[in-house]
């Protein structure tokens, strides 16, 4: 039967025109179930707010509280919805440029800021003194970026909100902070540990994480270890907010983690392995044309080849086929983006694409060459790393090749944490090699060394310890003793008398060369595996440390990237450059001194003179 204009209004519809004026139209359904008892988790909430909180979507686009309707892509606003739902206290946002993670990032501590002004009494509920400050905190890698564009815009968009004008303001006064009432603050802060040390750090933004200071051997550390900025700041905030925050295992508030990718393995992307195991952290990882609407691009894609420790990335021809297993590595890229990957396919990678790469200005191109030279011969030892703790090493004679070939080792030594990259290996001929010509004459014939790696180890200090490097001599007198022909033994650090002295007493030839005083070594390295002249065992972190070295086109200087490493490397560059610049193993194998290129003659003669000579260490004792 249909309801009659005298029949009275039930007690639902007159609560429905009693808030409807005052409540959005999709709250009244929660609303009257709360009235009514039936709501879960927000039984007693008038003794927690002195407002209900509308919902994110509403506090975005509704004209009372930011305006912003329409102005958030709709892929933005549904990531916005979950990661603000409740379930989620940090927040990882990463992926290509122009994806919105910045965007997010801010909409995210807007609202966080006005859950905060809904509540009664901040300070008693979270059991903190009336007199202390609930802080919101902007931070970058220094203070000037803390204060730009991402706090200016957080301000303009909180100033120009009438709910924040009439409901909740603060102190226009003030540039170098927002004072709300309840002492709530929105503050930024510089890039140090201690920035907001001893504060009441609910939440904020930690910006472009990926890209802060990483220092090896950093005195801001108490074992001069490696310096990890954006470690640290991450672990005094979060320290700092489960301290103050923490009740019954519930955190308020949310802290965003911002940066684009740069190189495996940096922050974020070790937060992103951290998010699978922990379902309190959301990931937001997006590439431009995956947020805005469809119809932004024309629909036609190009596939690009992202690249491995074995090969370096490409794009794909429109026919190539890939091998099945390769297909994870294989992305498609709208065709607006073509020129940016043909012009710099590196950086596109990474600021269009959101991958993290292996190098940006890499030092060794040819990817293949170096995966070709590994795993033609066998170790001779039982591992590829060891700490003479927890593990050990066992060392096989019988895959000693021609044993009495003197053999020359390079130690590349480290300290506290860092590992050491011992590299032994031989010379087990010469070959010639055509060299081009640029200007069109007949091509230069270079005779030069085959060289046979036996073995790459990376020597690791054992957990709360320090590397034992008597152990590593150990290795050394052990190989000897089981008849290797060990001559002549490099290092490279000052730092590494004792164990010269003490293995030049023992018979070895000994001395001291540096991988960072000069990129000599690695240009000889280089060239020797480009010509395949190079064979040795597979080593799976010397693999990835020589795909991810970079040249520094100002300083000419051969490194690796942040949180990387490059001992192993280094002994190998050793190894190839001492068994190339040996005059012995030359006139051993009979080459002509006409047949010796030019430029290893010269190096030779200044080999002799310098500190770094083996020889003149041996002659001077140092």
């Amino acid at each position: 039967m249909s309801q009659t204009a005298s029949q009275p209004k039930s007690r639902t519809e007159k609560l429905r025109d009693f808030i409807r004026a005052k409540v959005p139209e999709q709250h009244l359904d929660q609303f009257l179930a709360l009235m009514e008892g039936r709501a879960t988790g927000m039984e007693g909430w008038e003794d927690k707010y002195c407002r209900f909180p509308v919902s994110i979507q509403h506090f975005i686009d509704s004209p009372y509280y930011l305006d912003k309707a329409g102005t958030v892509y709709p892929v933005v606003m549904d990531e916005l919805v979950k990661m603000n739902s409740g379930s989620y206290v940090e927040v990882v946002l990463t992926g290509g440029i122009g994806a919105a993670k910045t965007t997010a990032a801010i909409y995210t501590q807007a609202y966080q800021l006005y859950l905060l002004s809904c509540l009664k009494n901040p300070h008693e509920l979270f059991g903190l003194d009336p007199s202390s400050e609930i802080l919101l905190i902007f931070q970058n890698i220094n203070a000037k970026l803390a204060k730009g564009v991402d706090y200016q815009r957080f301000r303009h968009m909180i100033e120009t909100s009438k709910y924040f004008k009439e409901r909740f303001p603060f102190n226009r006064d003030l540039e170098s902070k927002m004072v709300f009432p309840n002492r709530i603050e929105v503050v930024p802060v510089a890039g140090t540990e201690t920035a907001a040390i001893g504060q009441n750090v609910i939440g904020g933004i930690i910006d472009e994480l990926n890209y802060m200071a990483v220092i090896e051997h950093s005195k801001m550390n108490v074992d001069q270890g490696t310096y990890d900025q954006a470690v640290q700041l991450y672990n005094s905030i979060a320290r700092r907010r489960k301290s103050r925050f923490m009740t019954n295992g519930q955190m308020p508030g949310i802290l965003c983690l911002v940066s684009s990718k740069r190189y495996p393995g940096e922050f974020t992307d070790r937060k992103i392995e951290e998010a699978k195991s922990d379902p309190t952290i959301y990931v937001y990882d997006k590439r431009v044309w995956e947020v805005k609407p469809e119809g932004t691009y024309s629909g036609e894609r190009f596939s690009v080849f992202i690249g491995d420790e074995h090969r370096k990335p490409r794009m794909l021809k429109p026919e190539e086929m890939v091998d099945p297993k390769d297909r994870a590595m294989v992305d498609s890229i709208p065709v607006e983006f073509k020129s940016e990957f043909e012009t710099d396919i590196i950086n596109a990678l990474r600021e269009i694409a959101g991958h993290s790469t292996l190098a940006k200005h890499p030092f060794f191109t040819n990817l293949e060459s170096v995966s070709g030279s590994m795993g033609k011969v066998q170790s001779i030892f039982s591992r590829e790393d060891v700490d003479f703790v927890e593990t050990q090493l066992q060392v096989f004679k019988k895959r000693f090749f021609k044993p009495e070939i003197p053999r020359f080792a390079h130690v590349d030594l480290a300290l506290t944490s860092d590992s050491v990259g011992l590299v032994i290996g031989c010379c087990t001929g010469f070959t010639s090699i055509k060299r081009g010509s640029a200007t069109g004459e007949s091509p230069v014939i270079e005779t030069l060394p085959k060289i046979r790696i036996d073995g790459v180890l990376e020597i690791k200090p054992p957990k709360g310890g320090e590397i034992l490097f008597y152990k590593m001599r150990n290795v050394f007198y052990v190989l000897r003793e089981l008849g290797l022909n060990l001559k002549w033994v490099t290092f490279d650090s000052f730092q590494s008398t004792d164990s010269m002295q003490m293995m030049r007493q023992k018979g070895f030839l000994t001395g001291y060369c540096s991988m960072d005083t000069s990129a000599l070594p690695y240009d000889v390295l280089k060239t020797a595996i480009y010509d395949g002249r190079v064979e040795m065992p597979l080593h799976h972190r010397l693999l990835r440390e020589i795909g991810s070295l970079e040249k520094d086109p100002k300083k000419g200087k051969i490194d690796h990237p942040p949180r990387g490493s490059k001992d192993c490397a280094d002994a190998l560059a050793g190894v190839v450059y001492g068994l190339t610049m040996r005059r012995e193993i030359w006139a051993a194998h009979s080459v002509p001194i006409m047949q010796i290129p030019a430029s290893i003659k010269a190096q030779a003669v200044q080999e002799d003179k310098s500190k770094n000579s083996v020889a003149n260490s041996e002659q001077h004792g140092k």
